[in-house]
């Protein structure tokens, strides 16, 4: 099996982790840095004992004496050790505080996000939809809520498996963001049902998306069929009124999806 190309990591949580590298490599140079601190200690503890074996005080000008001049060499280098140290220290406490803060962050972003869909969870709509009628009453601007629900979809469990109902629904959540554009939201509402919002959107242009929907099911359907089970879906189209909590708007269009879905079933039932 051929292993997947090395791909850069990006992010604040990857920079960070270049950042802890970079400093264990400076604790190394630090290390580096004892050993010649050492060194000098040590030849200045020699010159003192051993002048004569170290010096040339004919060839040596300076007001201090060569045992001083050493002595205040090794304290130099043993101050900006400590703080050399120190500001390691400090820096390293900083990074790991700052890289434990972001991967909470990053566990919470993740518990918004469903694994199998990769679109907003339902703990999250609350807020979302909240947020949004908030905005549309503010503004005087339509909200639109479509509700999403697979037919046929318990038979693919029962007689594919979990992991192929997996993947239907990891595909018809991809087909509902393909929908719709970047500033609308998908939200997996149930097992097989999805939620989305399309912001500043009016009835005519949640028929639009409504109908792309549709569309785009039965294309992906005639070429991924699973076994003989056909898969399509029920759509539900509401806007919301104003001073209508978030509860009755969702409960109003899944009414308004389930309407569809039984309807659905009729006309399969009279073709037969």
């Amino acid at each position: 099996m051929t292993k997947p190309p090395n791909v850069e990591q990006v992010g604040p949580q990857a920079r960070i982790q270049a950042e802890l590298v970079r400093l264990e490599s400076q604790k190394k140079e630090f290390w580096v840095l004892i050993i010649f601190s050492g060194v000098v200690l040590l030849l200045g503890i020699l010159s003192f004992f051993f002048p004569g074996r170290f010096w040339d005080n004919t060839g040596l000008h300076i007001s201090l004496s060569p045992q001083v001049l050493f002595v205040i060499m090794v304290a130099t280098v043993l101050a900006s050790m400590v703080y050399v140290r120190r500001d390691l220290e400090v820096r390293g406490l900083r990074l790991v505080n700052l890289q434990q803060y972001l991967s909470a962050q990053e566990e919470q972003a993740a518990s918004m996000i469903d694994a199998v869909t990769n679109v907003f969870t339902r703990g999250f709509l609350h807020d979302l939809l909240g947020g949004e009628i908030s905005r549309a009453e503010r503004t005087n601007r339509p909200l639109a809520l479509l509700m999403c629900d697979l037919d046929n979809f318990k038979q693919v469990n029962d007689r594919y498996g979990h992991l192929m109902g997996d993947y239907v629904l990891s595909q018809i959540a991809t087909i509902l963001k393909s929908c719709v554009r970047g500033s609308d939201y998908v939200v997996r509402y149930g097992g097989d049902e999805f939620l989305v919002l399309l912001p500043e959107t009016d009835q005519e242009g949640g028929e639009i998306v409504r109908r792309r929907v549709h569309e785009k099911v039965a294309e992906w359907d005639s070429s991924n069929r699973v076994g003989e089970l056909p898969i399509s879906v029920s759509l539900g189209l509401y806007l919301h009124i104003t001073g209508q909590t978030a509860d009755k708007d969702v409960a109003e269009v899944d009414a308004r999806m389930y309407a569809e879905k039984q309807a659905n079933k009729r006309t399969t039932l009279a073709g037969s």
